[in-house]
Order: structure tokens, then sequence, then C-alpha cells
């Protein structure tokens, strides 16, 4: 699936209202400002239920239907970033070759927050800092890409390859 179709997907997701609602429900115990902190829990649940997923090889019938539509590597992405915008973030699915993934702009008073192995992506021109997620798997960290999609990201326009760089 291309990755304008999973982006409209994702934004048809964010608006349903029991998504909104389960969304709120995971960050309610945050604090309201602490963006990262709602970045991350989302992350987490997305990843875990993922992994749960994968072991058991259960999953509710809704996400039975993405994952057909989308495909396995792609629904976790698309869920992710569904969660994401349903709770105002500016997330989008970006698409390599090698997989889907979460790109969540961040603000620059965020970065210096962020765990010292992530990885920014940062436009050129105005700077816009992003933080990629791959939700694939629990054990994939907050803002870790694997070598050959941080390389294949580095070759596209308006990213240069100095953009991944620690925090």
């Amino acid at each position: 699936m291309r990755s304008a179709a999973l982006h409209g997907l994702s934004l048809s997701l964010a608006r349903q209202p029991r998504l909104v609602a389960f969304s709120r429900s995971l960050v309610r115990g945050l604090p309201p400002r602490d963006r990262l902190a709602r970045i991350a829990a989302v992350f987490t649940f997305v990843s875990q239920a993922v992994d749960l997923r994968m072991a058991t090889g259960v999953a509710d019938p809704s996400l039975t239907a993405l994952m057909k539509i989308a495909g396995p590597d792609q629904s976790a992405a698309l869920v992710l970033c569904a969660m994401l915008k349903a709770l105002g973030e500016r997330a989008r699915v970006e698409r390599t070759r090698e997989l889907a993934f979460v790109r969540v702009d961040v603000d620059l008073r965020d970065v210096a927050r962020l765990p010292p192995h992530t990885l920014l992506m940062v436009s050129r021109g105005v700077p816009r800092y992003s933080l990629p997620l791959d939700a694939r798997r629990a054990r994939n960290p907050l803002g870790f890409l694997p070598r050959d999609v941080r390389e294949a990201l580095a070759r596209r326009r308006g990213l240069a390859a100095a953009s991944f760089t620690a925090a």
C-alpha cells in the first residue's frame, strides 16, 4: 500500500470516536503537556499489542481486517499513526521499500528529553524535527530505525545524511 493511502487510512481511523476515546484513556494519567510521555505510551501499547498478537496468534477482528488491508508489517504503523493523530499529534505514516513506520513531529524543547540512542529526522530548510517510530516489535526502542532504512531515507530528497544524529 502506498504512503498516501496509508496516511489517508490513518486519518479515517483517527476520526473514529471509539479510537479517540481509547487513545485518550491510554494517556489519561499522564501530565497533559508531556507530549513525549503520550507518544511513548501509545508507541509502547501498539508495539506490545503487536508482540502479543505474534506470540498468541490471536488478534481482534478489527485488527485482522486492518492486517488484510494494509499488510502485517504496515498495520502497526497504521494503528500507531491513527492513535497519535487521535491525540492531536502531528504524525504521518512513512514507507520505504524496507518497512512502514510513523514519523511524528517533535518540538525543539522535546529533543533534549529524548533518550541518547534516539535518531532524529531533520528536514532541510526550516528545521523540522521528527521522531521515527517502528512499532513492529516491542523490543524496538523509541526513535530507532534499522540501518538500511536510515540509509534509504538519507538518500531521499529533503533529508540529509546528517539528519540522523543522536539527540
